[in-house]
């Protein structure tokens, strides 16, 4: 996290440095993004950087955090309107909403396209760890709701179905990734859904064979 003495500063000065760094790492995997560049576009000295920061990491995660912090409250005011569906249909929601989200706020959507392509594995692991921190909320707003409907068994431990959730969550990226290239949902969903489906058939119904 940054400093207290960036928290300190103007509202505007603090504005610019998050803008220029998100200008930046939405264009440049995290190895090659440029402090200079982001110090440049903020107008500030690189010394003062330091004073703000732990070191690029620390920029970089916070940056990224904040994108995640928006959609997070995003889909959780997308779940709010849409309380009446099934878990399974909430969760098959969040990627539709997610094309939304990414006309909505572009910007976010370039970081979150960027980290795609990641490949410094320390930079990513400390990202998603966040992200799964963040996102684990979110899980449990969806799993409390359709337990007060009666969907889930009271017996099933929450924080072990979120992590069933996070988890597939992940998988249906990577899916994406491996088989498109990309995260664009948009274009894919009927593949994607049908994916979903049947993760999602698998938490709820099992893999144990059915004795007729």
């Amino acid at each position: 996290m940054p400093k207290e003495t960036f928290f300190n500063l103007p509202d505007d000065k603090r504005n610019l440095i998050i803008s220029s760094a998100m200008d930046e790492f939405s264009n440049a995997n995290y190895n090659t993004a440029s402090i200079n560049q982001i110090c440049k576009k903020s107008n500030i000295p690189k010394g003062s950087f330091y004073q703000y920061f732990e070191d690029k990491l620390d920029l970089y995660v916070y940056i990224m955090s904040i994108a995640i912090q928006e959609k997070i409250k995003f889909f959780s005011e997308v779940l709010a309107e849409f309380h009446t569906l099934t878990l399974q249909e909430q969760f098959r929601l969040l990627f539709l909403k997610g094309i939304e989200f990414a006309k909505k706020h572009p910007l976010y959507a370039a970081l979150g396209e960027q980290f795609t392509r990641e490949d410094d594995e320390k930079a990513k692991s400390v990202v998603i760890k966040e992200g799964d921190k963040q996102s684990e909320t979110l899980f449990i707003q969806m799993i409390n709701n359709a337990r007060a409907k009666g969907e889930i068994n009271n017996q099933v431990d929450t924080l072990a179905l979120t992590l069933l959730l996070q988890s597939l969550n992940s998988a249906v990226n990577q899916y994406m990734l491996d088989k498109f290239g990309n995260l664009n949902y948009e274009f894919n969903q009927e593949d994607v859904n049908s994916f979903v489906d049947s993760l999602l058939n698998i938490i709820f119904n099992g893999i144990s064979k059915k004795i007729d």
